[in-house]
C-alpha cells in the first residue's frame, strides 16, 4: 500500500512540475525513490517511438518480437524507480500487413451466385461473384480466390532437340517418320511419301513432348507450333488440352489479338465508339472496367472480334469455332480475356454450347473503389526504374515513398480519394508478398499503412525488465463461494471451507499456506482451464486476521499443474 502511494505521489509530482526538464525529474526520482514494486499501465507516445531510434515518423515497431526487445529499454529509462516484482501494461503500435482471407470456389458456390457451369469467364463474372460471396466487404478486404477459370491459351513451338525426343520416344511405332523428323527438324506431310506424318500421329508426337517438358495443368491449352514440309517449307499448329493424363486435340482453333489487330478495331468502330476506339488503338487493350467512360460491353467486344476475324479468315466455313484471346484493362491492371465464337449465318456469335477448357487458378482481388479488382503487382523492371538493387524492399518506410511516386508516374490522372492496392516483395530474412492499400490526396499517393494496437506486460525480474505473461487477479466474492463448494467435502477442508463459504476470506485460523494454495488450484483449474504451460499468475486475496490482501505467485507447471512460482 505504501509503495502504490509513493507511485502516484511520484506522478502527481511530475504533472504538476511539467515544466522542468525530464531529465532532472527522473535524476529526482532516481534520489529519492528507487526499487519501488508497483504496477501501472504504459502506453508508447510518439516520442517513445523517437527514443528508440526507429526510423522517422514510424510510430509502430516491425514486429512484436522487436517489441518484445526495446520496450524493456524504454521501460528502464522512463521509469527509473521501479524495482523486483514491478510490472506495466504497455500498450503500443505493431505493423499488421494486410492478411487475405482464403476462398476456394466450391460447385455450391458457383450454383449460389448463379454461375451454374462451374467456372468464372472474365473479371466481370468474377467481381459479381465476389459482390455475391461477400456483400459487406468493406474497402481494402482482400481475397485470395481459389477458381475455375478459362484456360488462356500458351504457346509452345516443337525444336530440334523435342525433334530429336519424338524419335527417341516413337521410333519404334514409326521409324520412318521419327527418323526423317529427327534429321530434318519438321513433319513430312505429302501422303504417300514413308515419312508421312497424319494429324493423329502428330498429336501423339505433341502429347509425348508437352508430358515430357511441362508440368500438366489439367484444362490448361497449348497452342503448339511446328514445322512441315509438303513440298516447300511452312509451319502449322495444333491446340491441344491437358485433360489430367494426356494432351488431346482442341475443338476451336485459338486466335489472338495483335497490334494489328487492335488498330484495325480502333479504325473500323472509331465513328460508332469513338472514345472506347481511340482508347483500344492507343493502348492495344479493351477497356472492361465497367466505371470507366472507354468500358467495352460484351456486345461491342463481339463486334470487335467479328471485324478483325472476318479479315483474317475471309474463308472459314459455317460452324467455325475459334477461341479468341485479348488484352483487357479492368481498372488495376491488364490480363487475358477469352472469348468462344462459333460462325453462324454469316457472323460470329458467342458459342454457348462449344467446349470451354478451364483450369483452377488462385488470383489476389482487393475491394477498392467500390469494387473488386486484382492488386498492382510489382515486377522486377518497376523495382529497377525505382532503384532498387533487388527487386524487393527492405525497408517498409522507403517501400511506401517509393510506391508513391510510382503511382504518380503510372496514373497521373487519378481522381482525388481514389485507392489502388500494391502487391511487393518483401525481404525481412525471407521473401513474402505484402499488399498495401494507397490513397490519392491532396495531388500526391499516399501509404494507409496498417497498424493494430497491442498489449504486452513486462516485469522487473530485480535487475532488468523483460516480457511477462503474468495475469494479476483479485479474489471476489463468487470466487470464494467456488472454492468453499468443491472443498466442502474434501477430507481435512470440511471446517475451513464453511468458515471460507460464511465471512469470504482465508482465517488463518482454519487456513495455512499449503491449504490456500490447493484452495487457489482449485480456483485456477475453473478459472483459466485452457492455460498453457508457463502461464503466471498472481493472485490476491484476504485473509483474517486484520482483513489483509495477501499475494501468491502461481505457475503452471509442465505436468499441467499449477505450483509456487519462486
Amino acid at each position: 500500500m505504501k509503495n502504490t502511494f509513493y507511485i502516484l505521489m511520484l506522478f502527481i509530482g511530475v504533472a504538476i512540475t511539467g515544466c522542468e526538464p525530464m531529465d532532472d525529474i527522473y535524476e529526482d526520482i532516481d534520489e529519492n525513490i528507487s526499487n519501488v514494486e508497483g504496477s501501472l499501465d504504459y502506453k508508447l507516445e510518439e516520442e517513445d517511438y523517437g527514443f528508440l531510434d526507429l526510423p522517422e515518423e514510424q510510430y509502430e515497431f516491425d514486429t512484436e518480437e522487436d517489441a518484445r526487445a526495446l520496450i524493456p529499454v524504454l521501460l528502464s529509462n522512463r521509469l527509473p524507480a521501479l524495482g523486483g516484482n514491478s510490472s506495466v501494461n504497455v500498450s503500443y503500435n505493431v505493423f499488421a500487413p494486410i492478411e487475405p482471407q482464403v476462398h476456394t470456389v466450391s460447385a455450391a458456390d458457383y450454383e449460389a451466385a448463379g454461375f451454374s457451369d462451374g467456372y468464372l469467364a472474365n473479371i466481370s463474372e468474377i467481381q459479381d461473384f465476389l459482390q455475391y460471396q461477400f456483400p459487406r466487404a468493406e474497402a481494402g478486404d482482400h481475397v485470395v480466390l481459389t477458381y475455375n477459370a478459362v484456360a488462356n491459351e500458351m504457346p509452345y513451338t516443337l525444336n530440334a532437340d523435342d525433334f530429336d525426343f519424338i524419335e527417341e520416344e516413337l521410333g519404334a511405332d514409326y521409324p520412318e517418320p521419327t527418323s526423317s523428323a529427327a534429321q530434318y527438324g519438321n513433319f513430312e506431310r505429302r501422303e504417300g511419301n514413308e515419312a508421312y506424318w497424319s494429324n493423329e500421329m502428330i498429336l501423339e508426337a505433341i502429347d509425348a513432348v508437352l508430358l515430357e517438358n511441362l508440368e500438366g495443368v489439367e484444362g490448361q491449352t497449348y497452342n503448339v507450333s511446328y514445322d512441315i514440309y509438303d513440298g516447300s517449307a511452312g509451319t502449322e499448329s495444333m491446340t491441344v488440352r491437358f485433360d489430367g493424363n494426356a494432351y488431346v486435340q482442341s475443338g476451336a482453333s485459338a486466335y489472338e489479338f495483335v497490334n494489328a489487330d487492335y488498330a484495325l478495331v480502333a479504325e473500323e468502330l472509331a465513328e460508332e465508339y469513338p472514345g472506347p476506339a481511340e482508347n483500344t488503338g492507343d493502348f492495344n487493350s479493351f477497356t472492361v472496367d465497367s466505371g470507366n467512360s472507354n468500358f467495352w460491353t460484351e456486345e461491342m467486344l463481339l463486334e470487335a472480334i467479328n471485324i478483325v476475324l472476318m479479315e483474317e479468315f475471309p474463308s472459314a466455313e459455317e460452324g467455325a469455332q475459334f477461341a479468341v484471346s485479348y488484352a483487357a484493362y479492368d481498372g488495376s491492371g491488364v490480363s487475358s480475356q477469352m472469348m468462344a465464337v462459333i460462325l453462324q449465318d454469316g457472323q460470329y456469335v458467342i458459342d454457348l454450347e462449344g467446349s470451354v477448357s478451364t483450369v483452377e487458378t488462385t488470383d489476389v482481388f482487393a475491394y477498392t473503389n467500390g469494387t473488386w479488382s486484382m492488386p498492382l503487382t510489382l515486377d522486377s523492371e518497376d523495382y529497377t526504374t525505382m532503384g532498387q538493387t533487388y527487386p524487393n524492399f527492405d525497408d517498409e518506410a522507403e517501400a511506401y515513398q517509393m510506391i508513391s511516386v510510382f503511382l504518380g508516374l503510372e496514373y497521373p490522372y487519378a481522381r482525388e480519394g481514389e485507392m489502388k492496392s500494391v502487391a511487393y516483395d518483401f525481404y525481412s530474412g525471407s521473401t513474402s508478398t505484402r499488399y498495401t492499400l494507397f490513397v490519392f490526396e491532396d495531388g500526391e499517393w499516399n501509404a494507409i499503412p496498417r497498424t493494430l494496437e497491442q498489449t504486452l506486460q513486462f516485469s522487473h525480474n530485480g535487475s532488468e525488465w523483460e516480457p511477462d505473461n503474468t495475469i494479476r487477479y483479485t479474489l471476489v466474492a463468487s470466487d470464494y463461494e467456488y472454492i468453499a463448494a468443491e472443498l466442502a467435502a474434501v477430507s481435512g477442508y470440511e471446517a475451513a471451507a464453511s468458515n471460507l463459504a460464511q465471512y469470504g476470506n482465508f482465517n488463518l485460523n482454519n487456513w495455512d499456506d499449503e491449504m490456500i494454495l490447493e484452495a487457489l488450484k482449485v480456483f485456477l483449474n475453473n478459472f483459466d482451464p485452457s492455460a498453457e504451460v508457463g502461464q503466471k499468475y498472481i493472485l490476491s486475496y484476504e485473509v483474517y486476521p486484520g482483513y489483509i490482501m495477501t499475494q501468491m505467485r502461481l505457475i503452471k507447471d509442465e505436468s499441467g499443474a499449477w505450483v509456487i512460482n519462486e
